[in-house]
């Protein structure tokens, strides 16, 4: 409950501002501090959210896997200190974003000059020699889906090698329907597994494919018609993901 409010409390301060986005964008007009904590919260919450679904899905491995090493760390502490640890570990990875975000302006071609009414708040490009933008990918994206793959991957099969046991039990005791219960139950277990690793997946691809979409295919002709569409689809699934 703790964690979900403090969730509530950063990410609704974002939302009315994405959504104005849509029919105000230019110019930018909330000064430069809340431009850099507005990056400091959005980025900080991407990441909370994405570690949180790995220290849920790690709990659920020992939950399943080994059940007995987790009842012996059961308490409130615990999950007091992971979820403070999680914040901790966000808004610090978070921090360069908000550094290197800045209000920028459309320059007009001919004199180099900026044009005031087109400011808006936003990173433009990684800062210089240090690729800030993949190594966010990496790291709370491609590395948290393997990890995940990995973990439901070793559930399923345990699942799946306990159930047959429990099976086999139930042939030998005599038990008709049994086996077709367990089977089905299995199944509907092991789905449930592989929905969260691919919602996973559909929630945080399109934001960083856009990301990395801005950063390496802006010269791509059809740069602005597929940015535009990932743009809309990433900032409706950022939100879903929580």
């Amino acid at each position: 409950i703790k964690c979900f409010f403090v969730d509530l409390f950063f990410s609704l301060p974002g939302l009315p501002y994405e959504i104005s986005l849509y029919w105000h964008q230019y110019p930018y007009n909330l000064g430069l501090p809340f431009c850099k904590i507005r990056a400091l919260i959005s980025e900080a919450s991407t990441y909370v959210s994405v570690l949180t679904i790995v220290a849920f899905s790690m709990e659920r491995f020992l939950a399943i896997c080994h059940p007995l090493h987790l009842y012996t760390m059961s308490g409130l502490q615990r999950p007091v200190r992971i979820i403070a640890g999680l914040w901790i570990v966000s808004l610090l990875s978070a921090v360069p974003f908000a550094i290197f975000t800045d209000i920028d302006y459309i320059v007009y071609p001919p004199t180099n000059e900026k044009i005031l009414d087109s400011a808006f708040c936003a990173m433009l490009s990684n800062p210089e020699g240090f690729p800030l933008w993949e190594l966010s990918t990496c790291l709370f994206f491609a590395f948290p889906m393997l990890i995940m793959v990995v973990l439901y991957g070793r559930m399923g099969m345990q699942i799946r090698s306990r159930t047959q046991r429990t099976a086999e039990l139930g042939v030998r005791n005599g038990s008709v329907n049994g086996p077709s219960r367990i089977s089905q139950s299995r199944k509907a277990i092991i789905r449930m597994l592989a929905a969260v690793v691919i919602t996973f997946f559909v929630c945080w691809a399109p934001f960083h494919a856009q990301r990395l979409l801005f950063l390496y295919a802006r010269d791509w002709q059809h740069f602005n018609t597929a940015n535009t569409w990932l743009f809309s689809v990433a900032g409706w699934l950022y939100y879903v993901s929580w």
